[in-house]
């Protein structure tokens, strides 16, 4: 008589035979791509596609028949499971829009980030201490499960949380502002009704072509609006600037640095969960 171990080892051959000459899992179905143009979804390239999705009975009978097999054979399971089983057992993990917070850095990233909005990754470098790969990497983490979004302005990269509601005009000025002589020059602003290149050169100590230069652009993103005067271009606060500034008073202090927080420090052995 065949030895039952003998028979569960033939049993799982087979079954990791059959899903290497399998396309993909049977029970995710497969997505077929037509060549009508959609709204809905867009590739790497730019085009746009429809998906359709097959249900398991339109499958080839030697595509459900793995399926059926491993609905009345339990002992019979997928490499990938087994894998997983593997890595549980060496203490990885799996990372889930739940869990995600579980770690002590990201922990930490979302707080700061919810703390101030807008911030850039070099500020959350030095606020964290740790290094700039191992920081991109969970804010990639928190991105890809929804917790915070970087909205990038000007060249600059400034990171959100999600569930914080600002309007595009909001996280333009939260980025302009993570700057400290934009803060300064808005700052300037927000004590005067309103001012000149002149006066903003010979009180924040720069050239009248660099003043000339950032009111431009704060005119640009709807934070400063021009009067000519003569000769003379006087600058003052946008309506929504102000608005903006009497709601959110804090928005004119750049975060301090504390004392650098410990964290382990592997980047720990997870597993995406999708």
């Amino acid at each position: 008589m065949m030895r039952w171990s003998r028979i569960f080892s033939l049993l799982f051959v087979a079954v990791v035979l059959a899903k290497l000459a399998l396309p993909g899992t049977v029970t995710a179905g497969y997505e077929i791509e037509p060549g009508k143009y959609s709204s809905e979804v867009h590739d790497l390239t730019g085009e746009r596609y429809d998906f359709e999705k097959n249900i398991l009975w339109d499958l080839p009978l030697w595509a459900v028949l793995p399926y059926v097999m491993l609905t009345f054979f339990p002992v019979c399971f997928f490499p990938g499971e087994f894998v997983y089983f593997l890595f549980l057992t060496f203490g990885y993990r799996r990372v889930t829009q739940r869990t995600i917070l579980d770690d002590d850095l990201r922990r930490d990233l979302y707080r700061q980030i919810a703390a101030y909005p807008g911030i850039e990754t070099g500020e959350l470098n030095e606020l964290t201490g740790v290094s700039r790969s191992r920081l991109r990497y969970h804010l990639a983490m928190l991105a890809r499960e929804g917790k915070v979004a970087t909205v990038c302005h000007r060249g600059r990269y400034g990171h959100f949380a999600r569930n914080q509601r600002h309007t595009a005009f909001e996280q333009r000025i939260q980025i302009v502002l993570r700057e400290e002589i934009s803060q300064v020059m808005l700052g300037r602003l927000l004590e005067s009704m309103e001012v000149d290149r002149n006066d903003l050169s010979e009180r924040l100590g720069i050239s009248g072509r660099i003043a000339s230069d950032r009111m431009r652009e704060f005119k640009g993103d709807g934070i400063v609006v021009t009067e000519r005067d003569g000769r003379f271009v006087r600058y003052r606060l946008s309506e929504a600037a102000r608005e903006f500034f009497d709601r959110h008073p804090e928005a004119l202090r750049l975060p301090g640095h504390p004392g650098t927080e410990s964290y382990p420090a592997e980047m720990g052995r997870e597993i995406s969960s999708g």
